[in-house]
């Protein structure tokens, strides 16, 4: 029965009964009241550690999360060009190259064609 809905708490009286129920899992519904009783009786250094792993836990947790994030957005992600202006200028450099090109071509076939 659903320890909320009873009101019922559970009361360890040993440390052992407390493991006992926590190596069952959470199936056991008293593991959550084991956990507590056994963090209240835990030494300052176990409850450092205990406070450590949960937040290295979290940490990855959230990591994943924000792999998953970056992976779905690099489909949908717009161009950005980190180019210095040396790079800018060469790029301007070849397409007004290009363009000339072009136009003189156009210039020579419409000459030809005259």
């Amino acid at each position: 029965m659903n320890e909320q809905a009873s009101g019922y708490k559970p009361t360890f009286t040993s440390s052992g009964s407390a493991l006992r129920t926590l190596r069952v899992g959470k199936s056991n519904p008293n593991w959550q009241a084991a956990a507590e009783f056994l963090l209240e009786r835990a030494a300052p250094d176990v409850r450092l550690l205990v406070e450590a792993a949960t937040e290295i836990e979290r940490e990855k947790v959230e990591l994943r999360t924000e792999k998953r994030q970056v992976g779905g957005n690099k489909r949908k992600s717009k161009l950005i060009f980190n180019l210095s202006w040396l790079q800018w200028v060469a790029l301007l450099a070849v397409g007004g190259g290009f363009i000339g090109l072009l136009v003189w071509i156009f210039q020579n076939a419409s000459l030809r064609a005259c």
